[in-house]
């Protein structure tokens, strides 16, 4: 093996670490809620968060779920006081599907918590190795091209 093969296979090892450490964060951040509603639950208070009241037809859509999936899954965040359903002012037939105070303090809490993990693992690092993972993760983050927001709601992120 050539030692620029070499190189390139320790960069891409290095960066699978990287990411199961990110992804260890995000699943630690996600724990208490996962304690309260699922994963697919926590997905559509996320996006109901990020975009605010939407008809549960555009939700389904966003979350390439089909919208009985999305109707039995909201059932049960309207009942455990997640969100709430009110029909459209616009259109009796449109259901508009709102995210309650509890549901955004449920978002809320993940992401601070996964903020307290970050700043944790920074706080670990030194002046030099902070902006060496900075400088990295936005090398990284530009190479990759970052992701469309409807990509990163619909997993919850």
């Amino acid at each position: 093996m050539t030692s620029v093969a070499r190189t390139h296979e320790d960069d891409v090892e290095a960066t699978l670490t990287a990411s199961r450490a990110l992804l260890g964060i995000i699943v630690r951040s996600l724990g208490h809620a996962l304690e309260e509603v699922t994963l697919p639950q926590y997905r559509i208070l996320v996006v109901l968060c990020a975009n605010g009241p939407m008809r549960s037809g555009d939700l389904a859509e966003q979350l390439g779920v089909h919208q009985s999936t999305l109707t039995r899954t909201a059932d049960r965040l309207v009942a455990g006081g997640w969100v709430r359903r009110e029909t459209s002012s616009e259109s009796r037939r449109e259901v508009l599907v709102h995210l309650t105070r509890t549901g955004r303090g449920l978002v809320s809490k993940v992401m601070a918590a996964r903020r307290r993990e970050i700043e944790a693992v920074l706080d670990n690092a030194d002046e030099r190795s902070r902006t060496a993972i900075k400088r990295g993760f936005k090398a990284f983050a530009h190479a990759a091209g970052e992701p469309e927001d409807f990509e990163l709601l619909s997993i919850g992120m």
